[in-house]
């Protein structure tokens, strides 16, 4: 990922895995344990893609989305906009849009 894509903000590994584990932790703090899938994939999106953006004309985020929706098959997400754009509905078990909201 440090090679293909520019942070706005610079990190370093176990700061993001830290990351992921914080949000994890709150997530699960307060609902049951089901849909973890969807929660896990929910974390890594945000914690590992969260701090990119546009930087020197090209779009960062969009680009770390395009690679995250080829590489990751197990938790699909639609087609439609980017990773960021979908939240996990803890109740329904699923990924729907923030806009839903």
């Amino acid at each position: 990922m440090k090679k293909s894509f520019k942070s706005t903000v610079p990190t370093c590994d176990i700061q993001l895995i830290m990351t992921i584990c914080k949000l994890l932790e709150s997530i699960l703090s307060t609902n049951d344990v089901k849909g973890l899938e969807f929660i896990f994939v929910f974390a890594c999106v945000w914690c590992l893609g969260g701090g990119y953006a546009e930087k020197d004309g090209i779009n960062y985020r969009k680009s770390f989305s395009d690679w995250w929706k080829d590489k990751w098959k197990i938790v699909k997400f639609p087609a439609k906009g980017t990773v960021f754009d979908y939240y996990v509905d803890l109740e329904q078990n699923r990924l729907e849009e923030w806009i839903k909201l």
